[in-house]
């Protein structure tokens, strides 16, 4: 190779990172939060009113897709029904998209995917997320470790709850004392904190999860799904708790002004109505964003504060 062909080559490398070993390769663009996408039951639609759920989720996929993002956590209730490989078709649709330009895809179970039969419904989850155990694990990028747990525990055996348990207090041990680990992020479906007047708190995931988050030096914010809002609280430690449960399912009413259980740190008047949330590695910090739709399905987006 000449000094001519040698020039050309190394400046295609730095200008064009990836190119050089046959393929371009997504530049990092933070980590993708989605939950909450099933769509509205028969029974659902008596008590809370249905507005183009199917058109909503459907906008916040084609979103996702257009975004590429490197790594996607859907934090369950993808289907209305876990049992039923009807329910499973769009979103399948939407995970071989995501998958064929070469998105991570992690998950965990929320209540809808063991409906209608537990043990259908966690074959069919199995089936598209093998080799992610449904009683936990960890998943490390960066600097970033996102523990992923399992909350429902009315439909788990003692022995896998206490399994679970077991296994997180361990992973977070091992997480504080790895030092290429600077934040963990702590994941479950059910919401430690919540004034959706549906489903409002887990009090079973926060005797379980929440002690050993908030001693851990290195846990930032807590994530979770099930109200189908965004909300967003820090407590007296100075930890965060996010739900993000805007994938598409039906919008939740919530307890506001003093008959709030717990204050909310979001502008209500500028929440989106379907999305998702992006965590954006800063300097110092992390940047907590949610992108989605309005009522009349224009662009929104959404900067939470970190402090």
């Amino acid at each position: 190779m000449n000094l001519h062909c040698r020039i050309i080559v190394i400046l295609i490398a730095v200008l064009v990172p990836g190119m050089i070993s046959g393929s371009m390769q997504a530049q990092p663009n933070g980590l993708f939060f989605l939950s909450d996408c099933q769509q509205p039951r028969f029974g659902e639609k008596i008590f809370l009113k249905a507005y183009k759920n199917k058109e909503g989720r459907d906008s916040v996929f084609a979103h996702l897709e257009r975004e590429n993002p490197a790594s996607l956590f859907i934090l369950g209730d993808m289907v209305a029904k876990g049992s039923s490989k009807k329910k499973w078709k769009a979103v399948d649709k939407f995970l071989g998209k995501m998958k064929s330009e070469g998105t991570r895809i992690y998950a965990i179970p929320g209540n809808h995917e063991y409906m209608g039969k537990d043990s259908k419904g966690l074959a069919n989850f199995r089936l598209r997320f093998p080799g992610q155990s449904i009683y936990g694990y960890r998943v490390k990028t960066d600097s970033f470790a996102v523990v992923m747990l399992n909350s429902n525990f009315r439909r788990m055996e003692l022995k896998h709850r206490k399994q679970e348990y077991d296994w997180y207090l361990a992973v977070m041990d091992s997480l504080d004392a790895d030092p290429a680990v600077k934040t963990i992020l702590v994941c479950t479906h059910q919401a430690p904190f919540s004034n959706s007047k549906i489903v409002g708190s887990s009090a079973e995931v926060m005797q379980a999860f929440v002690p050993r988050f908030e001693t851990s030096p290195k846990a930032k914010l807590f994530i979770s799904g099930h109200s189908h809002n965004l909300e967003y609280f820090a407590d007296n430690r100075g930890k965060h708790f996010l739900v993000c449960g805007g994938g598409g399912g039906l919008a939740q009413p919530l307890y506001t002004g003093n008959k709030a259980p717990y204050k909310d740190r979001v502008d209500r008047r500028k929440v989106p109505l379907f999305f998702y949330v992006q965590i954006i590695p800063m300097s110092s910090d992390i940047e907590i964003k949610a992108e989605g739709f309005s009522h009349d399905f224009s662009r929104q987006s959404l900067v939470l504060p970190n402090r």
